[in-house]
């Protein structure tokens, strides 16, 4: 399946397009695409509901502050996953401000960033909307640097080459980041929700220095 028809399925299935990840040669890299939610309300539900951890020591909203191009990786960062890049591609969705990166290598690697800063849902929202319609729903992953993540394999794929990881850095806000792996790394029979989980580790990384 390419990249853009990953991308594409899981816009329908979440309803927005909040949208993260990565892919390349190397099969510790990953491709993105979108993650959870669509901007339905809860119903002024108390947070975290449906299912969500709640988080203990929240992030203050500056750290999403403006387009992921800016601030979700580095140039060194996005090189060392994908090699080299197209420019990369900021959007506005529902949900918040993306950032898509796509290798020239023709292999269909990628990374797509999302912030969830409209929802106002945190991890809530994918455990409502995403959850019951998952290929694959993984919400036993470590958490990162203590903050908890869930991944999924959207329902619209025909394989596992896709994964989606969310992170929630208050009990209000989140981020995505949408792993596409290579061919390589499925025939080395790489999981991409456990890649994607570290390439979510870089991010927060960064997110975290400008909190």
């Amino acid at each position: 399946m390419s990249r853009q028809v990953v991308l594409a399925a899981t816009a329908v299935v979440l309803g927005a397009a909040l949208l993260t990840s990565c892919t390349g040669k190397n099969p510790t890299n990953g491709t993105p695409s979108p993650a959870p939610g669509t901007s339905e309300s809860t119903g002024g539900a108390e947070l975290p509901n449906s299912g969500a951890p709640k988080v203990d020591n929240p992030l203050p909203a500056a750290a999403l502050a403006g387009n992921p191009c800016d601030s979700a990786l580095t140039a060194e960062q996005v090189t060392g996953y994908l090699g080299q890049t197209k420019a990369p591609k900021a959007s506005d969705t529902e949900l918040g401000p993306t950032c898509d990166w796509a290798s020239t290598s023709g292999s269909s690697a990628g990374i797509l960033v999302g912030y969830d800063t409209k929802s106002g849902q945190g991890l809530s929202l994918p455990y409502k909307n995403v959850k019951p319609k998952a290929k694959r729903w993984v919400d036993d992953l470590q958490p990162i640097q203590g903050y908890p993540a869930v991944g999924y394999v959207d329902s619209g794929t025909t394989d596992n080459r896709a994964c989606v990881i969310v992170v929630g850095i208050a009990d209000d806000l989140t981020y995505s980041v949408s792993l596409s792996i290579g061919d390589s790394a499925v025939q080395a029979g790489k999981d991409a929700c456990q890649l994607g989980r570290g390439v979510a580790d870089t991010v927060l990384t960064n997110l975290k220095a400008r909190a």
